[in-house]
């Protein structure tokens, strides 16, 4: 009976041991993790870098929808009588080469680059909203931060029509820059550069320093 009382107490001393070792353990991690509150965490919105992955993920299962749906006769014909809208569907093209950009990067590095984008008219109903002879102008820092202001331009000179111009992509969603622009650039061929400043929340800012690209708008 001795011998059976002895694993016993072993054992119980066993598990009081793995009990006390598995709670420093937890309370270590909470402390470390900086989580230990009285009241719950709520959890963090989905960053915008998400957002725009994720709608660039369905955006061709959506385009496919739209491409069967306006294949249907008589559909096109009815949603430019009811929004007096053209209905299309355009793909956006690059610039030549990506930007070389200073100032800010992936993991600390101090370069990275700015990759840009034009895409033509008509693109109805799908976003983003296009008209004929518009070019919509997009740029993308690779660097991983909600921008703050926009300092990005686009210089751009429609070689069959003579006009040009140097535009700001200024426009938001929500109150945060989106990087882009659309442009009443007029039909033709447009030839356009792109250069500017991106600034962020965190102080960073991403100088780009330019990129070019020919584009039919």
């Amino acid at each position: 009976m001795s011998r059976r009382f002895g694993r016993s107490t072993t054992t119980r001393r066993l598990l009081t041991r793995l009990s006390v070792a598995v709670a420093g353990a937890a309370a270590s991690a909470v402390v470390f993790s900086g989580v230990a509150t009285a009241a719950p965490v709520a959890p963090a919105p989905p960053p915008l870098q998400g957002l725009l992955e994720q709608f660039t993920k369905n955006a061709p299962q959506a385009s496919d929808f739209l491409g069967g749906l306006l294949g249907t006769p008589g559909v096109t014909e009815l949603i430019e009588g009811a929004t007096g809208q053209e209905v299309g569907a355009t793909t956006a093209k690059d610039f030549m080469f990506p930007a070389p950009t200073f100032g800010c990067g992936v993991a600390g590095n101090p370069m990275t680059v700015t990759v840009a984008s034009a895409q033509a008219g008509p693109n109805f109903p799908l976003p983003p909203w296009i008209e004929r002879g518009n070019l919509r102008f997009q740029a993308v820092p690779a660097h991983l931060a909600i921008p703050k202001e926009s300092g990005l331009q686009v210089a751009w000179f429609n070689v069959t029509t003579l006009e040009g111009g140097v535009v700001p992509l200024d426009d938001t969603l929500l109150n945060v820059p989106t990087l882009s622009k659309t442009v009443e650039t007029g039909e033709g061929t447009v030839l356009a550069a792109l250069f500017g400043q991106v600034k962020y929340d965190s102080g960073t800012t991403c100088t780009a320093l330019g990129t070019v690209g020919q584009f039919t708008a």
